[in-house]
């Protein structure tokens, strides 16, 4: 009787994983939960100290249980498909395309473990028919994992007694099997999950570590083992997550989806469904008997399709499910089911009550009519009946989002027709009950001369390239309007009517490049809180400004005039004098020019006193021509700032990556230095405040760290372009004290440098230089002849992503080393490595192993790189590798004769105080030597052609990859867990 509770209570909450259940409350259903395992429990666990408690005695309370009521379950899954699933007799169809299947399964078992992890009475889980380990070491990466637990580890328990798997657990943890007491101490210290490889069926995952428990820390064994059958707080099965498959099969019907023309298609269509059980039977049951193939393939389509919107995944599926379905139902049944998601009641409500209301408003012509029309929809699964079909209801999440589907006509006070493709605005009848219109990315052109808009509050035009002009009176009758965007447009000027919005709050006109000139009438929006217009090519400001009391975010942008288009102004200046002091309660104030501006080296010196006595202001952008500007600043602890400081040079162009300019513009704190000379004292300041750095063309400087390590600590991002008297980026002789230069940047980007010759140099490296770094790129470093030494290679326990490009001297990235003293991974955290135009590299790192966690390798223009260096990959997680084809090719052509396999060691710990070392286990590595041999490699490699530009190649590639795992990862993976700095061998995470 226990253990028919028990496989009801495994197939509820199996159930219960799946949208859209996974996102209602279910506290009845926890609730319950709770109490099967409180049973189990006592079971279990003595009682008196000399008895345990027999499950007879338990018998009242387990018949109790055994009577929970999942009517909400059964309304979605038969009842008899759950009765099958308690007993172990769950038939699964097979199909031609199981890898797929499998696939999906596994993002299910992974939803279903994340789904209750966090339930504390849940100590031991039983994951069965893992066929490998991939499922083992995806759970030990996910996000969600690694934030709960202090510890995970994994063990290969095959063939294991129980004191032999503590014994193991405890070796793995850096105890002796002899200091047991510790151990069990730590252990109770701990949040810890445990994950038992090839565990075998016969060993109660409960008799495991009872000394370890501790009911304030989140402590998990998990057993990945063929066989379901021994007892656990909570049982994944991959058979059993083939529930949606076998639901899908007998909705759609066994001939069609078994057929050789369909049954493809139909496992598309079923993975797109991701799991979502509502959606999948919508789906199913509208694909009922249907052998037609391009009705398939819409479907399929129609799955996939990503709206401009918000919605979460499993709202953009349900809703992209319901909009398939609703395209295949006749005019009448839409109207009819329109009507039910505004008007049915949420309980329930009679059929008859209903056929009533559908007559009165004319939807249907006669009862028999009407009873056709639920039946459709109830075969659709877009209505329930229950009470023998005298009582009819809708799921709240079909309601949501039909509400959604139909908000433009059931909602006239809210139009969205954002990104519809739209060449027209709609008609002025649409804008008189309007409260918000959204109309942004369309193609309109023109707007209405006057529409009455009464009510109008927010009104979205931005992204209509086509827009060119507004009718003078277009903002004539809105009188409370308070938002206003009309940013990427093609307006020249703005129409009279505007300045009549005198409850403007917030005016946008970004990126509008037409627009020369704001006009004075500008200040007669006193009610106005934020006015951006970046990237415009206004000329000035008006003095207007100034009478805009409430005004707490200013950004504006200036053009250089040409000479012959200049206006005659009385002042030489591009913000008036003491119009800024005006601005009292501005928080945020962004100021472009053009570099070669000269009205802008008198306006700054007037307006950065003003500047600098706001009280409120948190951010600030501008451009300093002189560093001695920078005295001004008495406290930059308390804003973030974009400071651009020096003078550029004429007709000199940066080369950098736009992308690379725009993530450093999305730093906290950013200082851009420009053309200088020495290392002035107020540079170094405000390089203290700084978490972003981009350093330009410097005259003077041989190596970064001679801006001293206290102005580099807070450092996280920095840039390095064309400072050709750089000779090594640190120097450990630079600095004087401080345990290390760099410590906490996280992203370095070197251009252009023309006498770089090394990164690092010095007698002895600091142990927390560049500990911290994540991505470094070095880009055209001609005399750069390697990128690592030893010692400096140690530091980088963190490196994720190496980029070198167009380092002709290059043969090697690291220097030759003694290899008794390299015990350890190289690079242990490096994900993604990609070295391009570099003729004279012939390997890696010299013969030693690269990073364990590598996933993406890119090689272009390599030609001397051969078949040896892929001896140096240790990584069995590569997902991606790119080269030319010729290349590649000529790799597997010679692999024979080359090939030395990669013999598998047990790496032993290296530990010394800051130091993060990474200790795999004999279970990282799969069985075999043969995994990374090119012919292996074919269905992860991606050619490059030579004749296309090799950036647009590796940006749509990794287009390609990013689409792909948005399909199959349940969520976004980031690598395994790791121990803060300076931690003790028995205190690590072993990755």
């Amino acid at each position: 009787m226990l253990g028919e509770l028990n496989s009801k209570k495994d197939v509820v909450f199996l159930i219960l994983s799946y949208p859209p259940f996974n996102s209602r409350s279910n506290e009845t259903h926890i609730a319950w939960f709770q109490d099967v395992l409180e049973i189990n429990h006592k079971v279990r666990e003595p009682h008196d100290k000399e008895k345990k408690v027999k499950s007879s005695e338990l018998y009242s309370e387990i018949k109790r249980l055994l009577h929970h009521s999942i009517h909400d379950i059964e309304a979605h899954v038969p009842a008899d498909i759950i009765v099958d699933m308690c007993e172990w007799r769950s038939p699964w169809h097979a199909t031609t395309n199981k890898p797929t299947l499998d696939f999906c399964v596994d993002d299910f078992m992974i939803r279903h473990l994340l789904q209750y992890i966090q339930i504390p009475e849940i100590r031991t889980i039983m994951i069965s028919e893992a066929t490998d380990n991939t499922l083992l070491f995806r759970i030990k990466k996910l996000p969600p994992v690694i934030q709960m637990f202090d510890i995970v580890i994994h063990i290969n328990a095959n063939f294991l007694a129980v004191k032999d798997i503590e014994d193991r657990i405890i070796e793995e943890l850096g105890f002796s099997k002899f200091s047991r007491g510790e151990a069990d101490k730590f252990l109770r210290s701990q949040n810890f999950m445990i994950l038992l490889y090839q565990f075998d069926s016969w060993i109660d995952l409960n008799d495991l570590g009872t000394g370890w428990w501790n009911s304030d820390k989140t402590q998990k064994i998990a057993g990945f083992t063929s066989d379901s059958s021994m007892p656990a707080d909570l049982k994944i099965s991959r058979h059993d997550h083939l529930l949606l498959w076998n639901l899908f099969c007998r909705n759609v019907g066994k001939l069609v989806v078994h057929s050789s023309s369909s049954q493809p298609l139909a496992v598309d269509v079923w993975r797109q469904c991701c799991g979502h059980l509502l959606a999948t039977a919508l789906i199913a049951r509208a694909l009922k008997d249907v052998n037609d193939v391009s009705i398939w393939q819409h479907a399929f389509r129609a799955i996939g399709f990503l709206p401009m919107t918000s919605h979460s995944i499993e709202d953009r599926i349900l809703f992209n499910a319901l909009a398939f379905v609703l395209g295949h139902l006749g005019s009448a049944a839409n109207k009819c089911l329109k009507y039910c998601a505004s008007y049915l009641e949420m309980e329930r409500t009679h059929k008859v009550d209903l056929l009533e209301s559908w007559m009165k408003e004319d939807l249907i012509g006669t009862l028999d009519e009407g009873e056709q029309i639920v039946q459709q929809l109830v075969n659709v699964v877009l209505l329930e009946s229950f009470q023998n079909g005298e009582s009819i209801r809708m799921v709240d999440e079909v309601r949501k989002e039909l509400v959604n589907f139909y908000k433009a006509e059931m909602n006239p006070l809210l139009v969205e027709l954002d990104g519809k493709g739209l060449m027209e605005a709609p008609k002025s009848e649409a804008w008189k009950e309007a409260n918000e219109m959204y109309l942004m990315n369309n193609k309109i052109s023109k707007l209405p001369d006057n529409p009455k808009c009464p009510v109008l509050s927010k009104l979205f035009l931005q992204g209509n390239l086509q827009l060119r002009v507004i009718s003078p009176s277009f903002f004539q009758c809105m009188p409370i309007l308070q938002i206003l965007n009309l940013s990427q447009t093609k307006i020249k000027c703005l129409p009279q009517s505007l300045f009549k919005l005198v409850q403007l709050r917030k005016f946008i006109l970004r990126s509008c490049r037409l627009f020369k000139e704001l006009p004075a009438e500008i200040g007669d929006l006193c009610l106005l809180e934020v006015l951006d217009l970046e990237e415009t090519e206004i000329i000035d400001l008006p003095v207007t400004i100034g009478n805009l009391p409430k005004l707490t975010n200013l950004k504006v942008s200036f053009y250089l005039p040409v000479n012959g288009n200049r206006k005659n102004y009385s002042s030489n200046r591009i913000i008036p004098q003491n119009l800024i002091s005006r601005l009292v309660l501005l928080e945020e104030l962004s100021i472009d020019v053009n570099p070669e501006d000269e009205r802008w080296k008198a306006t700054i010196q007037d307006i950065l006193p003003e500047v600098c006595c706001l009280k409120r202001l948190h951010f600030l952008k501008l451009h300093l021509p002189k560093v001695s500007l920078l005295n001004d600043f008495r406290d930059l602890s308390c804003m973030n700032f974009r400071f651009i400081v020096g003078n550029h040079l004429k007709c000199v162009i940066s080369r950098l990556p736009h992308e690379l300019v725009i993530k450093f513009g999305e730093q906290e704190s950013c200082l851009k230095y420009l053309n200088g000379e020495g290392i002035p004292s107020e540079i170094k300041e405000v390089l203290g405040h700084s978490t972003a750095f981009f350093l330009d063309r410097h005259q003077t400087a041989t190596s970064l760290s001679k801006f001293g390590v206290k102005a580099l600590e807070n450092l996280k991002f920095c840039v390095l372009e064309e400072c050709n008297q750089i000779v090594a980026l640190i120097n450990e002789n630079d600095a004087d004290h401080g345990d290390g230069i760099l410590q906490s940047l996280v992203y370095l980007s070197v251009h252009n440098m023309k006498n770089l010759r090394s990164v690092w140099e010095g007698e002895s490296l600091r142990r927390r230089t560049l500990f911290f770094l994540k991505v470094l790129t070095l880009y055209s470093c001609p005399k750069l002849t390697t990128v690592f030494t030893f010692d400096l290679v140690q530091n980088l326990y963190h490196l994720e992503e190496l980029l070198v490009e167009d380092c002709p001297e290059i043969n090697c990235l690291m220097l030759p080393t003694d290899k008794q003293r390299w015990t350890t991974w190289l690079l242990p955290n490096l994900k993604k490595m990609s070295l391009h135009y570099m003729p004279k590299l012939v390997s890696l790192c010299g013969g030693e192993r690269v990073s364990p966690s590598l996933e993406w390798v890119s090689f272009y223009d390599c030609p001397s790189l051969k078949i040896q260096f892929l001896n140096e990959f240790s990584s069995y997680n590569l997902k991606v590798i790119i080269g030319e084809a010729d290349w590649w090719s000529a790799l597997k052509q010679n692999e024979s004769e080359v090939w030395e396999p990669n013999k598998s060691k047990r790496l032993e710990p290296n530990i010394s105080e800051g130091r993060r070392i990474s200790i795999p286990g004999k279970a990282d590595q799969p069985s075999g030597s043969e995994g990374l041999k090119p012919q292996n490699l074919d269905g992860i490699f991606f050619p490059i052609k030579r004749d296309i530009d090799l950036r647009t190649q590796l940006a749509a590639i990794n287009d390609q990859l990013q689409a792909r795992m948005q399909i199959t990862e349940p969520t976004k993976q980031s690598g395994g867990p790791v121990v803060e700095a300076g931690t003790s061998s028995k205190w690590k995470q072993v990755a």
